[in-house]
């Protein structure tokens, strides 16, 4: 059945697309986050005729709850639709009970591909509850509800003028760029502790054994520029690399091993000296390994006064190491270290001490298959204020480890982990932009044919403050500018613009007939 004249199907046709929208973003964020996928299969995918199983986890009732509750929207959005077109009850339910089964499935699908998510069917049947949900929401107050919407946002619109406008702007970015520094400063190296030693080979507990064989360590306040780090590698001299040397040990002298900088004190075996040196090389094993007498007091207050750091390394493991042995640590206990960087079967793993990393995180960076018994490996990590570095005989491991003000946000509330960081700069980037973009599209209207206006509302309200805020962010951490957080925070803002005024081509061509 059709009707020509439902009631509330103008306030449907004011909010619809929006509300479809909204929800599908949500959906998304919440249930694909973080974002990234090997696109391997979590689980065997031949457990299931249909691809997806049972789910992993323990069954609760509030999961349930909340897959429910995530897809009301969905069902209520599908709902509006049909009601702006004029269609009956039975129409909506249906959409809403195929719409949302196929959404989710294709969710449930997809998370197969993600290894922090769970699939399985339970989380269909709960989500297509949620639409089916949402489409009983419409029928009992979905009309008064969009009604109210509409009135709200026809007066905000009047109130809203092109001034008005651009004073709420500047005084939301600012907001946004004092918090974004607070949390940004989070990712200093302000934490460091001065009681620290260094140590190849172990940790300060003494229970964390590497085998293998070291041959140079070197120790920089500051993060090497890639240019440096790859002549560093191929043996070449680089102009820059003594600015800010800390530390500079070579293996092929013969114990106690000096700083060729006295700057930093000499290693030396503990708990005793093996019985075999080579010449070229110290071969640190179980029951030796090499560590200063007093701790690095000067390396550590330099590394915190810059929150910079490089270290670079040239080892060759002894085995595929069988546990967590440190190479290099910068430690005073078991539970108690600044940095260190291990050999996990042939796996290279990074810890960084900093405030996020201290406490409420698993952030240590893995970087797979480096190892190879006997081989040597030219080992270097960087550390610029927010951002981390991997290079492997010169060449950057594919991702790097991003601390952003993001990751300091859903710090404060919930574990953060390394795989997680990426994600945590798009959510960031949403939150602070597409607000900005709904307030510049209420306004839309009002520089209709002026071009030039909506021109310079975008670079002044979108473009400039996307700019601005990562070059903030770059002074205040060290880091470098990354031109990809400024396109992320255009396409964000464009999107609040697009959003906001989904439905004004359905309306201004209902006005017209």
């Amino acid at each position: 059945m059709k009707t020509l004249d439902l009631p509330y199907q103008q306030a449907s046709a004011n909010w619809s697309n929006r509300i479809l929208i909204l929800s599908l973003l949500g959906i998304a964020y919440l249930t694909l986050f973080p974002f990234q996928s090997p696109f391997v299969p979590t689980f065997e995918l031949h457990r299931s005729p249909f691809l997806l199983g049972i789910s992993g986890k323990r069954p609760l009732y509030s999961d349930f709850f909340l897959n429910v509750l995530l897809f009301v929207p969905l069902g209520f959005a599908l709902c509006a639709k049909v009601r702006k077109r004029g269609g009956s009850r039975w129409s909506s339910l249906l959409l809403a009970l195929v719409v949302g089964a196929g959404v989710s499935y294709a969710v449930e699908f997809m998370q197969l591909y993600i290894p922090s998510r769970d699939s399985g069917w339970e989380d269909v049947i709960s989500n297509t509850t949620g639409s089916v949900a949402g489409f009983f929401l419409f029928e009992l107050c979905g009309g008064a509800i969009l009604e109210v919407s509409s009135a709200s946002e026809n007066f905000l619109r009047k109130w809203l003028s092109p001034p008005r406008v651009a004073l709420l702007l500047t005084g939301y970015f600012v907001v946004c760029f004092g918090v974004s520094g607070v949390l940004q400063k989070e990712t200093r190296l302000s934490n460091w502790d001065p009681r620290c030693i260094l140590i190849i080979g172990n940790d300060a507990s003494g229970q964390s054994p590497w085998m293998g064989q070291v041959f140079q360590l070197q120790i920089w306040n500051r993060a090497l520029p890639e240019e440096a780090i790859r002549r560093i590698a191929a043996r070449e001299s680089a102009d820059d690399a003594g600015a800010g040397l800390l530390g500079s040990y070579d293996f092929a002298s013969s114990s106690p091993y000096q700083d060729s900088r006295n700057l930093l004190p000499a290693l030396d075996w503990t708990p005793q000296q093996p019985r075999f040196i080579n010449a070229r090389a110290s071969e640190v094993n179980a029951k030796s390994w090499l560590r200063t007498n007093v701790p690095v007091e000067s390396l550590t207050r330099e590394v915190e006064k810059s929150s910079q750091f490089t270290v670079h390394i040239v080892c060759a493991p002894a085995a595929t190491q069988v546990g967590n042995g440190r190479i290099v640590s910068l430690s005073q206990s078991a539970d108690n270290a600044n940095f260190h960087l291990r050999q996990e079967g042939d796996d290279l793993v990074v810890w960084i001490r900093n405030p996020l990393s201290e406490k409420h995180a698993l952030l240590a960076w893995r970087v797979p298959h480096v190892f190879e018994p006997g081989k040597v490996r030219d080992i270097v990590a960087s550390y610029d204020g927010s951002d981390a570095f991997i290079y492997l005989d010169g060449k950057r491991a594919a991702r790097p480890y991003r601390l952003s003000p993001g990751a300091s946000l859903v710090h404060h509330f919930l574990y953060i982990q390394t795989a997680e960081l990426d994600g945590y700069i798009i959510v960031y980037q949403t939150f602070i932009f597409l607000p900005a973009g709904l307030l510049i599209g209420l306004c839309a209207d009002k520089w209709a044919g002026k071009k030039i206006f909506g021109l310079w509302m975008f670079v002044l309200g979108l473009f400039l403050p996307a700019v601005l805020l990562e070059i903030f962010l770059a002074l205040l951490s060290g880091r470098r500018i990354w031109v990809g957080n400024i396109v992320l925070a255009l396409v964000f803002g464009l999107a609040g613009v697009l959003l906001i005024n989904a439905d004004r081509r359905y309306n201004d061509s209902s006005v017209g007939s």
